[in-house]
Parts: C-alpha cells; structure tokens; sequence
C-alpha cells in the first residue's frame, strides 16, 4: 500500500509494531484467520513502509543503495 503522506506510513508502522498485533490472513479477498505477526512477516511490512517513507521524503536512494550492496 503507498501512502500519501510521512503520518499515516508512521501510524501504520507503530500498529504493526505494538504488542499484540495480529496479522490478518486474506485469500482472494476473504478473510481465513488471524494469527500473530512472526519476526519475517513484520520484517516485509516493516520494510515495505520505510521504503514508502523513503519515497515521501524524496530519499529513495536509502532502500535503493541497499538492495545493491
């Protein structure tokens, strides 16, 4: 998901990261259970979010320069 602005991906990166915190299992749109977030699951959403941050600050070069090395 990309987000329009540096709040919301910050909003979204303190849910994923509270304690507690489910992961919801989607298959063709219906929802299949939950379970909790195992560490490479919050890993992924993790980065995808501070790669979406990198974006709206106009430092793409961060996640960028990473994948190279």
């Amino acid at each position: 998901m990309n987000y329009e602005n540096v709040k919301d991906a910050l909003k979204e990166l303190v849910a994923l990261n509270s304690p507690g915190t489910t992961f919801r299992i989607i298959d063709s749109e219906v929802k299949t259970g939950e379970r909790k977030f195992e560490v490479k699951d919050l890993q992924e959403s993790n980065y995808e979010l501070l790669a979406n941050v990198c974006d709206l600050l106009g430092m793409s070069d961060i996640y960028l320069n990473d994948e190279e090395e």
